[in-house]
């Protein structure tokens, strides 16, 4: 496959991770007016912004991982994009929160079939030295989606209401699922790797076994929850905070969050794949250090933000965190792809969704609301500021976390590698053989 296809393919790749994040986070721009409109309590909006959404994108990430793993990952992602479109043009004809909880549910369905392909696709372009800045600009789809929900999504609402801005946002979806049915081929598994052949997939049990065999999978995705608990709070909660904290309106503070905190996370997203491609050439465990440093970065700066006394203090207080967040992004989905052998490289990155998305998606916005509500009695309007406060502990810990993944990084760099060579020993059964016969074929 030629560099301009294997470029080609990460664009349009990173388009469709825009739309993924785009429709997933304006929802936070139109809290307020559905809260008014539906009559809906805070608790109801953390199930809406956190478990409506993640318990099947969560649920359905490994089947569909599976699928991807044996047939084409291009058709799966068409589909997965015409689903989610559709599902959150339902949302604006939601008519009560049971409607919105089960159109957002949907989103989640869609949303699911999105990372996993898209990731091992991306990674069969790229070597692994240049790999974390690819990683990074899909992450720079996620960080455009973050960028311009609050900003489209404000615009939309002063213009046509809420309703009709989800209708809208459906709609963008379909020339984008025709651009990647019609002009992406599918890349050969492991074709940056140098493998010789096509590995079939191994049997679940055993690829989940040998992913967290390897240490620094089972740290990542611990330190990957916490942070993700945090992250999604912050960003699904933060359009209330200025609203019910300094009174600013949502078409006013759309624009705000974009430059405040979308293109801060956009240039942390850049920034940290390429430093982390740059720095790996002299030693692998940058590709560790550079995320461990942007989160302790996070912790003080979100401390500090929830003191602001006033808007422009909070929301220039607001860009290093959101820099900060968008930095882990490239080394972190590049690590995953990297401890993963070329035939379970979307299982890894659905496993790792899973448990992420359950616990961070779906806990974490639901936990902070849940949390203001219960300091309502005390703080009124500001009760959401204090609840802000609980995110900080998160980050702490998810940056000590970092700290012991770097000592046994090449091990299991080495262990992956042996993976996908079909060197690790494993009980002798008939998907082994064919492995080993194909391997075999492959070397002669």
């Amino acid at each position: 496959m030629s560099r301009r296809t294997a470029y080609w393919t990460l664009l349009v790749v990173t388009l469709v991770v825009g739309l993924n994040y785009m429709d997933r986070y304006v929802l936070a721009i139109l809290i307020e007016p559905i809260r008014a409109d539906l009559q809906i309590t805070d608790t109801q909006i953390g199930l809406l912004t956190g478990a409506a959404f993640a318990l099947l994108y969560s649920t359905l990430a490994i089947p569909i991982a599976r699928l991807a793993e044996r047939y084409n990952r291009v058709v799966i992602l068409t589909c997965a994009v015409l689903l989610w479109s559709l599902a959150t043009g339902l949302s604006g004809l939601a008519n009560g929160f049971v409607f919105l909880l089960l159109a957002r549910m949907l989103v989640g369905c869609g949303e699911a079939g999105a990372m996993a392909p898209s990731l091992s696709m991306v990674a069969d372009l790229f070597p692994i030295e240049r790999r974390a800045t690819a990683m990074s600009i899909i992450g720079l789809g996620s960080a455009a989606g973050n960028t311009v929900a609050p900003w489209i999504g404000g615009w939309l609402q002063s213009t046509v209401g809420w309703r009709m801005s989800f209708v809208a946002l459906g709609l963008v979806g379909v020339p984008l699922a025709l651009l990647l049915i019609f002009t992406v081929p599918h890349p050969r598994r492991g074709l940056s790797d140098g493998a010789a052949a096509v590995v079939e997939p191994l049997p679940f049990g055993i690829a989940i076994r040998r992913l967290f065999q390897r240490r620094t999978f089972t740290l990542l995705t611990a330190a990957l929850i916490l942070m993700s608990i945090a992250e999604y709070s912050m960003i699904l909660w933060m359009p209330s905070l200025f609203h019910r904290s300094f009174g600013v309106e949502l078409q006013d503070l759309g624009a705000r969050l974009a430059l405040f905190q979308g293109v801060p996370f956009f240039l942390g997203t850049y920034f940290g794949g390429v430093a982390a491609d740059r720095l790996y050439k002299h030693d692998p465990r940058w590709i560790i250090w550079v995320p461990m440093i942007s989160v302790m970065l996070t912790a003080p700066a979100v401390f500090w933000m929830c003191m602001a006394q006033s808007e422009n203090t909070m929301l220039w207080l607001l860009i290093v965190p959101s820099f900060a967040n968008g930095v882990y992004i490239g080394p972190c989905y590049a690590l995953v792809q990297n401890l993963s052998a070329v035939h379970s490289r979307a299982t890894a990155t659905a496993v790792l969704a899973f448990t992420v998305n359950l616990i961070g998606a779906g806990l974490g916005p639901l936990l902070l609301g849940a949390l203001s509500g219960h300091l309502t009695a005390e703080f009124g309007e500001q009760s959401l500021r204090y609840a802000f406060y609980a995110l900080v502990p998160l980050y702490v810990c998810a940056a000590l976390i970092f700290i012991p993944m770097a000592f046994q990084l090449r091990s299991d760099l080495e262990n992956a590698r042996q993976d996908t060579l079909g060197l690790l020993d494993e009980p002798v059964t008939a998907h082994a053989r064919k492995i080993g016969a194909t391997q075999t074929h492959a070397s002669t």
